[in-house]
């Protein structure tokens, strides 16, 4: 949400919310979000959660510049991209990410075993980055669904292998982006 705020140029102003003092169980978190979980946008009277449904809606409510496309193929792809990411990826890269803040512990095994997970699933982001700049030929949602921590795996303790140019040069790409500058880790 925040890479797609700033690409967007959408100024707003972030809230915090202490995950470690659990905030984000309070009642009034809750009642913005029955889920408890980040990121919660409010847009005037609108109160939306999940990144992906707030990715959405910034797209629709600000299509300049586009991180998707107007067609329902590529867009379609986008989406599956974005949903890709988020379960072979990201949420591995969170556990290990919470697990080196102390937030929460895992055994050994469990955070080689999402590790590994991440280095299949960006070998298959390889193959699909053959001849191409970003995922889907522009810089778009897709893209955004790996960034935050496809840029620090080397503070997640993930190697990536030397076989993966691709992604290599990708990850080069997204963090020369002024919109990936900045974040918080």
């Amino acid at each position: 949400m925040r890479i797609a705020l700033a690409e967007k140029k959408i100024p707003w102003e972030p809230i915090p919310v202490n995950l470690r003092a659990r905030e984000h169980k309070r009642p009034e978190f809750l009642a913005l979000n029955p889920n408890g979980t980040v990121p919660v946008i409010r847009d005037d009277d609108l109160v939306l959660y999940d990144s992906t449904i707030i990715n959405e809606y910034l797209e629709e409510r600000h299509p300049k510049p586009p991180l998707t496309f107007p067609d329902p193929p590529r867009r379609a792809k986008v989406r599956q991209w974005e949903d890709f990411g988020d379960n072979n990826f990201l949420r591995p890269a969170e556990n290990i990410f919470i697990h080196l803040k102390g937030w929460r512990r895992f055994e050994e095994e469990q955070i080689q075993s999402v590790g590994e997970k991440m280095l299949e699933s960006l070998a298959y982001v390889d193959k699909a980055l053959e001849g191409r700049e970003y995922l889907m030929d522009r810089f778009t949602y897709a893209d955004i669904s790996f960034a935050p921590r496809v840029i620090i795996l080397d503070r997640l303790g993930i190697s990536l292998p030397q076989g993966l140019v691709n992604v290599r040069a990708w990850i080069e790409r997204l963090r020369e982006r002024a919109s990936l500058q900045n974040l918080e880790h």
